[in-house]
């Protein structure tokens, strides 16, 4: 392995950068104590830029590492705490001087653990202006979950395994007539509505709990009367069925987390299930500063806000294009290119295109 560092520019080396020269070959070509930008070279010829940056929780001054900092840090990741969402101020801690002397730095923070977050995932922290004083204030807000009045519908993967399944599309996709493109939507819509009716209730975890309580009270019973046949029996079947409701909650998480690079059947259930969290924590808008830098909070707010700050900005009249941005950007489509991007699109694009898509994925 070959590596690169900065530490001729920070004595702590910030960031370290690491390949394999046997399939990789990466050239730096800019270096600072806060980033290392350079392009990697595949093995097949192709140039890839990256850039590595370290973030920083301090604007100007002297960066300042000391043992206590170092042992706090190691006691956060002890006790497995973070930051939860915030909104505001980003540096809570400034100097109050001017020019070359002004410091600011993110000292204040509200850390919770994996229980809160659970508990409490639409929680934020709010970073008021300091005023008169050099921190500021923060509140914390305990919001109940806001979910919107329509649910898109959604298939779930673990369907297709039920023994229901193939019988309820056969059923509906015979009844269906007429052009092929009325009756693949009218079979689609049909077959939405049967799978919303039969599959009622699509999360499997109070399902997988229950055949646990279940269990609990049949292996209960075998310890009075270790040789009932019945409850050996039913112990049996109970264990197949749960063994079913886990592998259908972690296919379950595992939709809904997003997250495709993780094959099921590894017992990643309380992964995936802390990845839905943290992914609905991040998608989840508590607070919206308008441009006068009044703070919404209620949904309606929220909603209308958003609409009309996009519908301005798509809606205004770009600046002209300066002679710097042409110098930049010298290349321009030729007039052949120009006609090939115009052109019409043949059913093989449409159809590659389909089916190069993710199994695990339809669209819209």
């Amino acid at each position: 392995w070959d590596w690169a560092t900065n530490h001729a520019f920070s004595p702590l080396g910030r960031i370290w950068v690491m390949w394999d020269p046997s399939i990789i070959n990466f050239e730096v070509a800019l270096m600072t104590d806060q980033a290392i930008h350079g392009k990697a070279v595949l093995g097949n010829g192709t140039v890839v830029r990256l850039s590595f940056v370290f973030p920083q929780d301090q604007l100007n001054g002297p960066p300042r590492f000391s043992k206590a900092m170092s042992e706090f840090n190691e006691c956060l990741k002890v006790i497995e705490v973070d930051d939860i969402h915030s909104v505001g101020h980003f540096f809570t801690w400034s100097n109050k001087r001017a020019g070359n002397f002004a410091v600011n730095k993110k000292l204040d923070r509200v850390l919770a653990n994996w229980h809160w977050h659970n508990l409490f995932s639409y929680s934020m922290a709010h970073f008021h202006n300091p005023g008169v004083s050099d921190h500021s204030p923060v509140t914390v807000f305990l919001m109940d979950r806001r979910t919107s009045g329509y649910k898109p519908f959604k298939f779930l993967n673990f369907w297709a395994k039920d023994a229901r399944f193939t019988g309820l599309v056969n059923r509906v996709y015979q009844r269906a007539v007429g052009n092929p493109l009325e009756a693949v939507l009218c079979k689609l819509r049909n077959l939405k509505r049967e799978l919303k009716s039969v599959f009622s209730n699509p999360d499997p975890s109070p399902k997988r709990e229950a055949l646990r309580v279940e269990l609990g009270r049949i292996q209960s019973n075998l310890l009075s009367a270790p040789s009932d046949a019945d409850h050996l029996l039913q112990e049996k079947l109970l264990l197949s069925k749960l063994w079913k409701a886990k592998k259908e909650e972690e296919s379950f998480l595992k939709q809904k987390s997003r997250i495709s690079w993780l094959k099921i059947g590894d017992s990643n259930t309380k992964f995936f299930h802390r990845s839905v969290t943290a992914l609905h924590h991040r998608n989840h808008i508590g607070k919206l500063q308008k441009p006068d830098g009044s703070w919404l909070t209620s949904p309606s707010e929220i909603e209308q806000e958003a609409v009309a700050f996009f519908r301005g900005l798509l809606g205004e009249q770009g600046p002209p294009v300066s002679s710097a941005f042409r110098q930049v950007y010298s290349k321009k489509l030729s007039d052949e290119q120009k006609v090939l991007l115009g052109r019409g699109i043949s059913d093989e694009e449409v159809r590659d295109a389909f089916w190069a898509l993710n199994q695990e994925k339809a669209p819209g």
